[in-house]
């Protein structure tokens, strides 16, 4: 797939901005989860809870949002949706993280909400979405194990060969589309 250096930058930023925001809902989720559980104020943990509740219905889409232009920057960058490993566990954790929400979240927030006290999935959950969501940050820069079995075997070139062509691409690609 073609696209403009402008497009690109656009998406990068569209993505980055998506993913910090639903990391920062998952750790607003996680905080209200332990503070809920270790304050005496009913009313308070009962607003912890409600809160909780709810923001399965924001995050959702911030996951989806992060998830469909992480896909668009995998379709126009080398890097692909399954040509690398990171890249594939990076999709599996956003999968995972919206099914919890989704599935499991919203859910025990809401027994939580009856009952009073949050059962440990509540905590379990919340506190995995904020490690699995810091782990696929870590993976986006620095991209470790290599290529999958699917992806396509390239020729084989000299390091300084292909430093020197993708450089010269990028700059013939940038002159041409901006």
């Amino acid at each position: 797939m073609k696209r403009s250096r402008q497009g690109y930058r656009a998406l990068v930023t569209a993505h980055v901005l998506c993913s910090v925001g639903w990391f920062g809902m998952a750790v607003v989720s996680a905080f209200s989860a332990i503070v809920a559980s270790v304050r005496d104020e009913s009313t308070l943990a009962l607003s912890l809870y409600r809160t909780i509740e709810a923001l399965p219905w924001l995050s959702i889409p911030t996951g989806l949002a992060a998830a469909g232009t992480g896909v668009l920057l995998g379709l126009t960058t080398k890097f692909g949706l399954i040509r690398y490993w990171w890249v594939v566990t990076k999709m599996g954790i956003a999968a995972a993280v919206v099914v919890t929400d989704a599935v499991l979240v919203a859910r025990v927030a809401h027994t939580a909400i009856q009952t009073g006290h949050a059962p440990v999935p509540l905590y379990g959950s919340t506190i995995a979405h904020v490690v699995v969501l810091a782990v696929a940050t870590v993976l986006s820069f620095f991209k470790p194990w290599g290529r999958t079995p699917w992806a396509r075997s390239e020729p084989t070139a000299r390091p300084s060969e292909t430093r020197a062509a993708d450089a010269a691409g990028e700059e013939a690609f940038g002159a041409v589309n901006e």
